[in-house]
């Protein structure tokens, strides 16, 4: 197959059209279609449960694939050679690849677009432009309202859509028949879904609590014990300085003690003298 035939297979791939085929009565499934029936079953399954716990895995894979077909798409119309065409192909690809896979609100947009078109011509199966306009407008307005409201609307699409693809490759994969059987499969493997991711969300940001609390526990924790060296060096200061005072009041009192002792012993000298002279007055 060469890079014209891909492009006619991008450019006319009809998925409701497959789905009315796979489903017919007189159709007989053939090995290529049961490996790809199980190949989206499985992929399904994996997208349904783990929508929003590896939404970079898928980011990366949606724009790997949206991007390769953009860009094969648009180098056709503007009428390049197949070289081109596989060039341009491969250069969007690995930009939105690398954006989805680095910039998780990036990744969150193409997840959820991808998985909302896919839901809605899974159930609208537009047969003209306008429906298909449509379908286009729903995802991207679903995929924008998956930026402010991440984790919610992630899960939702993400669980629905994986569950459409799912549910639908294991009912032809199954020898049964019949609307409600289909139906009963998406529905219950939708409402698993969104259980799954809802736990696994919970989790997350339980620990995610947990750190921040541990953080924050740590934080006071340094502050107490700097405040509390901070007092310490406060008390040492005032003990020094207290220290300091108390020697200068000894010297003061040991001054006023050696000038008492002069004193008195002057009075005794004047006592002495007054003595002498009283003897010799009498003699």
């Amino acid at each position: 197959m060469n890079v014209n035939e891909i492009f006619d297979v991008i450019r006319n791939f009809d998925l409701s059209g497959i789905i009315r085929e796979l489903g017919a009565e007189e159709h007989v499934l053939t090995q290529p279609e049961m490996i790809g029936l199980a190949a989206a079953a499985a992929t399904g399954l994996l997208l349904c449960l783990l929508g929003l716990k590896i939404v970079r895995v898928w980011a990366a894979l949606t724009g790997l694939i949206l991007g390769f077909a953009g860009g094969l798409t648009a180098g056709g119309m503007l009428g390049l050679n197949e070289t081109g065409m596989l060039i341009a192909g491969g250069v969007l690809g690995i930009i939105l690849a690398v954006l989805g896979a680095v910039l998780y609100r990036v990744g969150v947009f193409l997840t959820v677009f991808a998985s909302a078109a896919g839901v809605s011509v899974y159930l609208i199966a537009p047969q003209d432009w306008i429906w298909s306009l449509v379908c286009v407008a729903i995802a991207l307005a679903a995929a924008i309202l998956a930026i402010r409201f991440v984790a919610v609307l992630t899960i939702i699409v993400t669980s629905v859509g994986g569950a459409a693809a799912a549910g639908t490759a294991i009912y032809y994969l199954l020898p049964v028949t019949g609307n409600l059987i289909h139906i009963a499969l998406c529905v219950v493997i939708c409402v698993i879904g969104i259980l799954v991711q809802l736990l696994l969300e919970s989790k997350k940001q339980k620990k995610r609590s947990l750190k921040k609390a541990a953080q924050i526990r740590e934080e006071k924790s340094t502050a107490n014990e700097v405040e509390k060296a901070r007092a310490m060096m406060e008390n040492l200061d005032k003990m020094s300085e207290d220290n300091d005072e108390e020697p200068a009041e000894e010297a003061e009192e040991d001054e006023y003690l050696d000038e008492e002792p002069e004193e008195d012993f002057e009075d005794d000298d004047m006592i002495i003298i007054d003595l002498d002279d009283e003897e010799e007055s009498k003699k």
